[in-house]
Formats: structure tokens, C-alpha cells, sequence
């Protein structure tokens, strides 16, 4: 009688299903993170895996009737108080969570959208019912691009009118999705922020990070305290797919910061974005290992992978977002990620 060899990638994606199975997200399985407007959130445990399931199905289409039910309780899941009410309960703010700023969960939130109705057809709602009021994607992408061709910093805010580059690549990508998927125009505006970001909030230090993450209150210029490697590379990795030249630019000169020995490399993050929950080593290094796939560097991802395989098949601490990330970078190739942004096909 044989028996079964499971890879790592069937490791976590079985994990990540038990997470979305059901008639709603199993909470109990998340990672509880000690602030929701942080960087553990739990829009990202659903997120992040979902951009995954979508890579998954760009490049199988016969994977659509296994992920499209666990992709509709992640929607559902998104839309759970527990992913929004750090906007009136964490920071104080008093208007609709959709409504103005927080980019960090209407640009995501959108965007999960985006790459539903690319994979689907159609959107995974009529319309987005949210705290007692209603939307639509394209109302919603709407509002976002009107912020950013308004905003001072050429970007849409998160809190305190700051703009940041992780949560501004999330608007870069929909605007091209928008455009693709309704007939707009919007990306004409990825330009200017992307200048914000190449002029003001790029360091010119030899080492240590490359960005300045967030700006300014309604300003383009850069908080100077504001650098991090965990938002480097997760910022790195979410901006390929629309400049993907730039961010192998960039990434040339980063990849100082990944620590290597033998034949396995991380990247160690500072010790105010662990105790913040910023990032974490792991965190860090799963989207290192994303990025060096989407860009075809098979050397270095397969030394970042052997760093994140261990603790795959011992389970990852925060999960399912961890778990979701790897599963990411376990099917990507050379592109994919902005062939997925720009419907190119494989």
C-alpha cells in the first residue's frame, strides 16, 4: 500500500483551505494580531493568500471549481468587522471605512474585487455592503483615483493623511485593472506617484533600506524615521507588476540586506518591526521569495525557500497569512504576477 508524499506547497495549501472551508472564515485558525491597523492585520491573512489562489488559477484554469468557494468566504471574511472597525475603534476616525483614505483596507479591498472579476466574469457581490452602507468596485476604484489625482502627494492616504508606498502599489495595480476590466482611464495617474516615490522617498544611503515608506501629511516629501526592510520588500514585490525594470533596478542594489549562508538566505528585520509587528524575519523573507520568483532569479528564491520550507511544515505562527504567501511564491514564474495585473496571457 503507497504511501502519499505531500510537498510543501500541498502542506500549505491544505492548511490555508481548513482556513476558508465552510460557511465562513475559521477564525480560530487566524493569527490574532495585537493591533488590527498593523502590519499582521487580518485583512492581510485573507488578502495576500487570495493573490495566491488568483496566480493559481491564471495559470490552471481547472483549479477555478476548488478556489472560487474558498475565494467567496475570503470575500465574505473581508467584510467582517474584525478587518475594519480599527478605523473608528484603533484610530479615532469617525467617517464611513470606505469612504476617504484608508487605503490600506479600500485599496486591498478593492482590489480582491479587481482580481475576482478578472478570474470570474463577474464580481463576488452585486454591490459592497459595508457598516450599514453599499458600494460598488467601480464606485469604490472611482474614489480612490479621484483621492490620488487630487492628494498633494500625487498618492491616496492611510491614516493622518500620510501616504504610504506599500499601500500605494495596491492603488497602482488597480487602476490598471480598472482600467482593463471597465474602460477607464485611471492609470494615467500611476505616473506622478510613482515620481513621488523615485524623487522624494527613495534614500541615497548606501545601505540599510531603500524607502521612505510614508510621506508627509499632505506633503510628497518623506517622514525621515520612516524606513524599513520589511516594507521594502513588500512594496518591491507588489510594484513589479507595473514597473517591473524599476524594481529590478532597485532590487539589484537591496539585495544586500538578504543575509546568506550556504545555501540558504532571509532577511533579518530591525527590532522595533518585530516588537510593532511591522514584519518579522519570515514575513520579510516570504515576500523576498516571491519577488525573486516574479522576477526569475531561480538561484536566490530557492536559497530564500529553503529559509521558509522548514517552518511550513511545522506551521507558520501567523497564519494563514504566511502560509498564503509562500503558496504564492510556490507557483509564480519569471512575470507572472504582471501578467495577472495586465492580462497578458502565459
Amino acid at each position: 500500500m503507497g504511501t502519499e508524499i505531500r510537498g510543501p506547497a500541498d502542506v500549505a495549501a491544505q492548511r490555508l483551505e481548513r482556513c476558508y472551508s465552510g460557511q465562513a472564515c475559521d477564525w480560530s485558525l487566524f493569527y490574532e494580531p495585537k493591533m488590527e491597523r498593523a502590519n499582521f492585520a487580518t485583512r492581510y491573512h485573507i488578502v495576500y493568500p487570495a493573490l495566491g489562489y488568483f496566480i493559481q488559477i491564471q495559470g490552471d484554469p481547472a483549479r477555478t471549481d476548488r478556489l472560487r468557494p474558498q475565494l467567496d468566504i475570503m470575500y465574505q471574511g473581508l467584510l467582517e468587522p474584525r478587518c475594519w472597525t480599527y478605523w473608528h475603534e484603533e484610530l479615532n476616525e469617525t467617517t464611513w471605512p470606505l469612504r476617504e483614505r484608508n487605503l490600506t483596507f479600500a485599496g486591498r479591498l478593492a482590489t480582491f474585487v479587481g482580481f475576482y472579476i478578472n478570474a470570474f466574469g463577474e464580481p463576488p457581490a452585486k454591490n459592497i455592503e459595508l457598516g450599514g452602507r453599499s458600494t460598488t468596485y467601480s464606485e469604490l476604484s472611482h474614489s480612490l483615483w479621484r483621492q490620488m489625482r487630487d492628494s498633494p502627494s500625487c498618492g491616496v492616504s492611510c491614516y493622518h493623511h500620510q501616504s504610504m508606498v506599500m499601500c500605494n502599489a495596491h492603488m497602482l495595480i488597480n487602476n490598471l485593472l480598472h482600467d482593463r476590466l471597465c474602460g477607464t482611464d485611471f492609470a494615467t495617474a500611476n505616473s506622478r506617484w510613482l515620481k513621488t516615490v523615485d524623487v522624494n522617498l527613495v534614500s541615497d544611503d548606501d545601505d540599510g533600506p531603500l524607502f521612505y515608506f510614508g510621506t508627509e501629511a499632505n506633503k510628497p516629501t518623506p517622514i525621515a524615521k520612516n524606513r524599513a526592510l520589511g516594507a521594502d520588500i513588500w512594496s518591491l514585490f507588489l510594484m513589479s507588476a507595473i514597473a517591473p525594470d524599476q524594481v529590478a533596478q532597485w532590487f539589484e542594489g537591496w539585495r544586500r540586506n538578504i543575509i546568506k549562508q550556504k545555501e540558504m538566505a532571509w532577511v533579518a528585520v530591525s527590532g522595533w518591526e518585530k516588537e510593532h509587528e511591522f514584519s518579522s524575519d519570515e514575513l520579510a523573507t516570504a515576500w523576498a521569495y516571491c519577488l525573486t520568483k516574479e522576477l526569475g532569479d531561480k538561484d536566490l528564491s530557492e536559497n530564500l525557500r529553503r529559509f521558509l520550507v522548514p517552518q511550513v511544515e511545522s506551521g507558520f505562527e501567523r497564519d494563514p497569512y504566511m502560509s498564503g504567501l509562500f503558496l504564492l511564491g510556490e507557483y509564480l514564474d519569471a512575470g507572472a504576477f504582471a501578467r495577472l495585473v495586465r492580462g497578458h496571457s502565459r
